[in-house]
């Protein structure tokens, strides 16, 4: 999501408001100008603004909720892999698939605390 916050002259920005504190702030940038360029490229019209709250499934596509489905996403959208480069693209989604993987194997601490007791 774009913001443009009403203020204008020097005080004219846009903020982008959907980055996650976990997010590496140079792929977030670096998809964000992506897209713009893909916008650009392919003449794209915007939607019309979105007033209020953001967040409502009504109003506003609902994004991916979880790593793997945000990897199917990103793996579904070739015009982006192609901005970003299909190397860059393949190694990434090797790379974090495997992380997913890895992960859905560790027994976290919540998972000892609420199962453990049946043992």
């Amino acid at each position: 999501m774009l913001r443009i916050p009403p203020e204008r002259g020097s005080a004219t920005r846009f903020e982008i408001r959907l980055g996650d504190a976990a997010a590496n702030p140079y792929l977030g940038i670096a998809g964000v100008l992506a897209a713009v360029h893909l916008g650009i490229r392919d003449r794209l019209t915007p939607p019309p603004p979105l007033e209020g709250y953001g967040y409502r499934p009504a109003e506003a596509a609902v994004l991916p909720m979880t790593l793997p489905a945000a990897l199917d996403a990103f793996q579904a959208d070739t015009d982006l892999a192609d901005v970003l480069g299909k190397q860059f693209a393949e190694a990434y989604l090797a790379y974090k698939r495997d992380e997913v993987e890895r992960f859905s194997r560790f027994v976290t601490d919540w998972e000892l605390r609420e199962y453990a007791y049946h043992l």
